[in-house]
């Protein structure tokens, strides 16, 4: 995966590695520098302060305690880390600018090269083979015999056209997922939106922050009424409490690993959890944290009849 991430066009932000993010135009000058919408740069710097655990942090080292704790335990969030290129003038830290631009790849990419990517990501580069998988796999199912993971292990290679004896290569893996998953499937599987494209576009008519060139139109013209209030977040928290309310958590983007946070963080509280989520999403999305997004969302994970809180 550092290969394939080594070949980004990383300098477009190098420039910016040492601005404050306490600026103005902390935000949209990234925006400016990647092509990428201010909003998808807001959602990715609230992503980058969830990795440092830090409200002002530029910069991630991955091998020292600036990595959030629970997050720097993890195996895959580690490995993943670990191929996101370094700064040119501090080898040790991963820029901001460099993590967007990555996540900008894994948003664009083909699934030939997410497949690619992937490949390097397992076994840095390395042709895979049972072993590798086997090692991989105790992460996964912590409380799997040993037999049930060797033979877990081989049904993997035999998928992708191997056997025990056997190690793949970069083209074979990425024929043999080809051929095991459903193009519609694997796309689906692959797929990474930084932020969906529907809520681009609702975004695109919201006024942009301070400093942004693309929409300079004043908050002043914006209704503010159409703002969610913290009583009628209160409110849907309280009445999807009791019910299976992670999905509309999922539908508000945070991870299954956000929400597993969140739980333990309210000491399995779902009314104040869920309340917690709504606050962060709200703050997440600034301006387009919008009546009607949320009455989408509700929609979408099957709370409709919730949405007259918000009318």
């Amino acid at each position: 995966m550092g290969a394939v991430f080594n070949t980004l066009p990383l300098s477009e932000t190098e420039n910016l590695s040492n601005v404050s993010p306490n600026r103005a135009d902390w935000l949209t000058s990234h925006a400016d520098a990647t092509g990428l919408a201010v909003v998808e740069v807001e959602r990715l710097w609230n992503r980058f302060k969830q990795l440092t655990g830090s409200r002002d942090q530029t910069k991630i080292y991955p091998e020292s305690s600036t990595v959030a704790h629970e997050l720097s335990n993890d195996i895959f969030v580690k490995n993943f880390l670990k191929h996101i290129p370094r700064s040119k003038s501090d080898i040790n830290s991963i820029p901001f600018g460099n993590f967007i631009i990555v996540m900008q790849w894994i948003d664009s990419a083909t699934v030939q090269d997410k497949l690619a990517a992937i490949y390097h990501y397992l076994n840095n580069g390395e042709p895979i083979d049972s072993f590798m998988i086997s090692k991989l796999l105790k992460h996964v199912y912590r409380d799997a015999k040993d037999d049930e993971i060797k033979a877990l292990s081989l049904q993997f290679m035999q998928q992708l056209g191997g056997n025990d004896q056997v190690k793949i290569n970069m083209s074979q893996f990425i024929m043999g997922v080809q051929r095991a998953i459903p193009p519609n499937e694997l796309e689906e599987l692959l797929k990474f939106d930084i932020i969906p494209a529907h809520l681009l576009d609702e975004a695109s008519v919201l006024p942009s922050l301070q400093g942004s060139s693309s929409n300079i139109r004043s908050l002043d013209n914006f209704g503010s009424n159409d703002q969610v209030s913290d009583e009628q977040l209160r409110q849907i928290a309280n009445q999807v409490a009791n019910r299976d309310w992670s999905r509309l958590a999922v539908a508000l983007g945070f991870l299954e690993y956000d929400i597993e946070s969140y739980k333990v963080t309210n000491n399995n509280d779902s009314a104040a959890a869920m309340l917690e989520l709504l606050r962060t999403w709200r703050e997440q999305s600034g301006s387009a944290a919008t009546k009607n997004r949320l009455k989408r969302h509700l929609d979408e994970s099957g709370f409709p009849e919730l949405t007259y809180i918000l009318n």
